[in-house]
This record gives C-alpha cells, structure tokens and sequence, in this order.
C-alpha cells in the first residue's frame, strides 16, 4: 500500500545514506525521485510493503547450478591439516641437507667457493620458506579457531588475521592478551628472513694451514747395518732398480786370492762420493737436499713433517773449562794436549783444537797394488785395526759480541775483558736418533728430538807419549787392546769403518789452530761456518755448533740415496736407492696445506635451524589442536572466497565499528549443514541477502545494497 506520509521513514533514510554508488537514473537515487517523485514514491513505497511483507527467496543464478566436481587428490593433500606436517618435513630435510653440505666442506679447499656459497643459500631459502609455510598454515587454523572461542573486537581480529602479512598489525594489545601465541608465529614470519642470513653466513672461506695425520709415499731413514754385509767386489743394487749403492769407505786387500787363509780387507780413506756430500755441508751453510725432496715426499702443494728413528755416529761432548777456571779436567781419564795459558785472554790463541790424537794410519805396512802388503804372512796382528776413535779437544776465546771491534794485542786496553777462554772435549759415540724432519716450501729441515748416546764407537782410552811397537806404521797405542776391532770381525770392522770415516770428516775440518795479531791460521776451520767473518773469531755456542755440523752431514746422507745407509723408514730393512716411494712404502706424516679453505661454524647453523624447528613445531602443533578441536579434516583458507564466505555479508562502517566485539559462532541453517559466521556481541549478525536479524532469525528491516 502506498503511504501518504510526506516524511520517509527511518528505514528509506538508511537506504539512501547506504546508496553512495547509485546512478542519478536509478529510480530509488534521491535525484532521480527529485525530479520525478509525483510517479516514483508510490512505486517505492508499494515496492517496501510487499518487500518486507513478501518472503525472500533467492533465486540461484544458472551459472551456479552445476555438478560439483570431487576433489583431486592434490587438492585435498594440499587443503589437508597433513600439508603443515609436510612442509615442516621439508624444513626439516633442507636443514639437514645444509648442516651435511656445509660438513662435508668444512676443511676443504676452497674451490668453485661462490657456487658452494649460493647452493647452501639456496637450501637455507627452501627450508624457511617450508618452515614458513607450515607457520602461516597453523597461523591460520589458530587464528579461526581463538576468534571462534572467544569475542574479539574488529581491530584484534584484523591483527589476528593480518598479523603474518601486515606488520602494523602487530601492535594489538588486545591481540597478545587473548591470543599471545597466535602473535607469536606472525612474529616468526616477519624474523624469518634471520634463519637465511645467520644459517648462510656460517660457511666462510680462511686463509689458513691445514694438518692432516696421513702416510707419505718418499719418507727416508738411515740403516748403517746395510754396510755391515757390503762387499766391495759385488755389484750392491737395491732390489728392481738400476744404481748401486754407495759405501762411506774404500779399501785395501790382503790378498787376491779370496780362498788365501791370510786375506782380509781393510779400511783406507773415505769414499768420494760421501766425501763430496761431507766437503759441500763442512764449507756451506746448512744440510744439503735432493732436489724436489718435498713434492716427494709429501706431494704436490703440500708441507708436511715427519718423525724418525735411527742409530749413527754422533759426538757427545762436555765443558771443561770456562772463563775464570784455572786449569782444564780431564776427560776420558786424559788431561787435554794444551793449558788454558795458549787461549786468549791468557795466550794468543783465539781458537786451539787438536782432533788427530790416535789417528788411524792409511799407510800401514808397506804395500803394492790394492794394499797388498810386500812382505809375506803372517802379518801383523794389529794390521788394520781401529785402536781408538780420536777425541777433539778444542779451546777458544769466547767474546759477547761478534760485530764489535775487539782488541788484537795482548795486553791492550780491554784486552782481558774482551776475551772468555772456554775449553770443550767431544768422544764418538754410537748414537739413537730421534729426527723431526719437516718439508716446507720445497724446503727440507730438520730437528734432533733426542739423543741416547749408546756405546763409545771403539771402546778404548787412547795412551799419550807411547808408541806402539806391533809391526805396523801406525804407532797408536790405547787400551784396552782387546777392544780394537779388528778387521777379521768383517761386520762389526766394516760399520766402525763407516762411523770413523764420518767423524773423520769433522776432525779433519776442525783440526788447527788460529793466532792474533794477523790472524794465522793453520786450519781448514776458517772458511767454516764455524769461525764468524768480522775478526774470524769462533761462533757462540762453538760446542753445540760442532755437533750440528757432524749432524749436517748426517742427514746430508738423504740427498744422495745411493749412499747405501739410506733406507725405507717404513721398512729400514730395505735400501730405498733412488726410486720413487708408493704406497708400499707409506710412513706416518703429518701434511700442511696453506690456502683458502671453507670454514663450517656448526653450532650457529645448528642453534639456528633449532629455534626454528621449535617454533614450527609448537605452531604446527596449535594448528593441528585447533582443527581436531573444531573435527575439521580441511583447512580453513585466507583467499578472498573464505572471507567472504565466514562475514556471511557483514556490514561494518570502516570508522565507527572497529571497536565493535564479533565473534565466529555456527547459525542455523538447513538441516544437515552447519553454516558459520561472524555474529556482533550486541546480538545481531548480518546475512548475506542484507537483511539485518535478530537472535532468532526475524527480519529487522529490509537493506538494498549498492554495488
């Protein structure tokens, strides 16, 4: 019926100040009832009392009248509460994958670094986009499920909801109070970018020296018992190799006849070529290398060190006298063949040794070709025998510094403060080595660990002032004489042969004497690094550096491995000769490396990915809870459809309702379905035909919506 009322009720005056969007030709705009009112009004008015007396019915659109199609599997997998358990496995799996890459670079050379370093952003990228995934699932479910739980305004709910895109959602206080947890996982979402830059930074490449306990192939020691079965009328090759070995003697004969009962061999004079390996350390620097000994013995770009053992000569030595000491003591029951009065400060003498007392005479019976003695056996006894190593007595002025200019007359001023005189003794022992030999920049050197002096070399005291009287020309006379070695002892004569040919070296050097003013020499020592250039005054610590000297020469031995001493250290038993080791011949090394390498800091990738799995954990645990809660199999989504779908078409004025309190609750529906949306604290909730009800569902006025 039409109304004859002028004024519009409350309901039209809501209908036009909800119609903004309404052309100015619809007939419902107040412009167009302007204009046309006399025609329009009682149209409107009839339209309003069949509209609110008249049932509504929804007529469907035909577009929406189809049969519904089932789910694919991926659909229903994917919409599942499982998919938050999948990407949290996926997390999971990209953690361990990093943590095993990174360990597997970790100490490794750094080669090909920017690929390795983007592969592990890439897996870091993955597992927290997987872990995120899971957290804005679970968000998600939680959200749904705390807003159906309890009433939130419309601001906590739009936090809720925009927590995880949005960062000024935040900031809701009432948000935290009643759905802390909910806040929580947001916060992860926007700290996530965190895993990815701490998880990738914990692969770095450092210049550094790697160590790495291994075998090495070339690894070379001394076995002087090989000399022991060496006979110089046989060709000694080491076993599938060419070259021969080398002996540190030569030799006379006794005879031809090798059947003759009166034949024996018998020592002469080093051999040249352990002479000539002797004469470079004696005049030069340091021990002497083969070339390329450190490629191979530890390989191609590496350093690497190792530790030996092996007996050879060696010189113990002791201090006798020093400084202000009035006379020398004696030493191996023999007072030394001078007195402190020959040594500056108290003499002219800068430096006295004597190093020949009991020399071994080459010359010892008069003999033809080979050594052949010209007189026929019996011969004499003591012909060839070693009676006693030669002890090194050696006396010098010690001064404090080297490069000062010091006084050259006895008796200047500063003449007696200048100069310490200092007296040292040294006996050839039989000596245990234990030898740290390290291969740096292509560089040999080594170390003497220790020395167990075992056993004098010939165990005699040599006789001052007497002469022996035996039929040869070697007048040495020690005792006891049971313990020379004669040459009838064929091994035990033939290694003492190669020790006194090593000492003989020394002695030979060092043998002398050197006098100011003028410096007169008459010994080989001055062109060793033994005597300092400045005034050619002897060394510091003379004593310790004798015995480096004999030592030289002894590791010199690896720079010719023909020499036959030198053998396998992982078998001495075996000559090494000149070949090249392999891994038979494998010996314990430790090998350095100095480069670039990858440097994997686990605990921070581990305590990383940690947090993480807690935090997915706990949210994909609230998700599920809060889904099992509600007997959903489905998630709930975030599109634009779900939205629209759970505001069941509420209306809320942007300014004056954000502090309204809704809440998601279940409403009567058809029978068999349960219908959700969001319902106002004030008891009301709005349907999706506009129409506003009360609790129980009446219409409370009609709405005409724009669009």
């Amino acid at each position: 019926m039409a109304s004859d009322d002028p004024h519009p009720k409350a309901s039209d005056q809501a209908v036009e100040a909800v119609s903004p969007l309404q052309s100015p030709d619809t007939p419902s705009s107040p412009i167009f009832r302007s204009k046309h009112g006399s025609l329009v009004d009682p149209l409107m008015q009839s339209n309003r009392s069949q509209t609110m007396l008249a049932p509504r019915v929804l007529q469907p659109s035909k577009t929406t009248i189809q049969s519904a199609r089932p789910p694919s599997f991926w659909d229903t997998l994917l919409h599942s509460k499982w998919s938050m358990v999948i990407s949290l496995a996926i997390g999971i799996a990209g953690a361990i994958g990093h943590h095993f890459l990174y360990w597997h670079l970790d100490g490794r050379e750094a080669r090909d670094q920017q690929w390795w370093l983007r592969l592990g952003q890439f897996i870091s990228f993955c597992s927290k986009a997987s872990f995120v995934l899971a957290l804005l699932m679970a968000h998600s479910q939680a959200a749904w499920r705390e807003v159906g739980r309890r009433s939130y305004s419309v601001k906590a709910v739009d936090s809720l909801f925009g927590s995880a895109h949005d960062a000024t959602e935040l900031f809701s206080l009432e948000a935290w109070k009643k759905s802390w947890l909910v806040m929580f996982l947001a916060i992860y979402v926007w700290a996530s970018p965190l895993v990815v830059i701490f998880s990738s930074a914990t692969l770095s490449v450092v210049s550094d020296t790697r160590h790495e306990e291994t075998t090495c192939p070339s690894i070379r020691t001394l076995n002087f018992s090989h000399e022991e079965t060496n006979d110089f009328r046989e060709l000694s090759i080491p076993e599938g190799q060419e070259l021969r070995s080398l002996s540190f003697s030569i030799w006379n004969t006794t005879s031809e006849d090798l059947d003759d009962p009166n034949h024996f061999d018998y020592w002469t004079k080093p051999s040249d070529q352990f002479t000539s390996i002797a004469t470079k350390v004696l005049y030069g620097k340091g021990a002497i290398a083969r070339e390329n000994v450190s490629m191979e013995v530890c390989g191609a770009g590496w350093n690497c060190s190792t530790t030996i053992n092996f007996v050879a000569p060696g010189y113990k030595c002791e201090e006798l006298a020093r400084g202000n000491d009035k006379q020398i003591k004696k030493f191996g029951g023999n007072e030394a063949p001078f007195n402190l009065s020959v040594i500056a400060p108290q003499g002219n003498w800068t430096y006295y040794a004597v190093t020949n007392e009991g020399e071994y005479d080459p010359q010892q019976v008069n003999a033809g070709d080979a050594g052949i003695p010209v007189d026929d056996p019996p011969f004499p006894k003591d012909l060839g025998a070693f009676r006693t190593e030669p002890v090194i007595w050696l006396g010098y002025a010690s001064v404090d510094n080297l490069t000062e200019e010091h006084p050259t007359e006895n008796g200047a001023p500063g003449w007696d403060k200048a100069y310490k005189s200092v007296v040292f003794a040294c006996e050839h022992y039989e000596t245990n080595y234990t030898v740290n030999l390290n291969y740096t920049g292509g560089l040999q050197e080594y170390e003497v660990i220790k020395r167990d002096y075992m056993r004098k070399i010939v165990d005699t005291t040599f006789v001052r002032d007497e002469d022996a009287d035996d039929g040869t020309r070697d007048k040495t006379k020690a005792v006891p004489e049971e313990n020379y070695v004669f040459p009838q002892d064929v091994s035990k004569y033939r290694l003492t042969a190669a020790y006194h040919a090593m000492g003989k070296q020394v002695r030979d050097l060092i043998h002398g004497d050197i006098k100011i003013p003028g410096t007169i020499t008459e010994s080989k020592v001055i062109s060793s690094r033994l005597i300092d250039r400045h005034e050619w005054l002897p060394v510091h610590h003379l004593q310790q550096e004798v015995r480096r000297l004999y030592e030289d020469i002894i590791i010199s031995l690896f720079s010719d491995p023909q020499i036959i001493a030198v053998s396998w250290a992982n078998d001495p038993s075996k000559r090494s000769g000149v070949a090249i080791g392999g891994k038979e011949t494998g010996y314990p090394c430790i090998r350095q490396q100095v480069g670039n390498f990858f440097l994997y800091q686990w605990p921070i990738l581990l305590s990383v990915y940690a947090v993480t799995l807690v935090i997915a954990s706990v949210g994909v645990v609230a998700g599920f809870l809060a889904m099992h809660k509600e007997g959903l199999q489905e998630q709930r989504g975030m599109r634009f459809s779900s939205i629209a779908e759970a505001t069941n078409g509420t209306r809320i004025v942007k300014d004056a309702d954000r502090d309204a309190m809704i809440r998601y609750v279940r409403l009567d529906g058809p029978p068999g379905e349960s219908t959700y949306g969001f319902k106002r604290e004030d008891g009301r909730y709005e349907s999706r035909s506009g129409v506003q009800d009360d609790e129980k569902g009446r219409s409370l006025s009609p709405e005409v919506r724009g669009v």
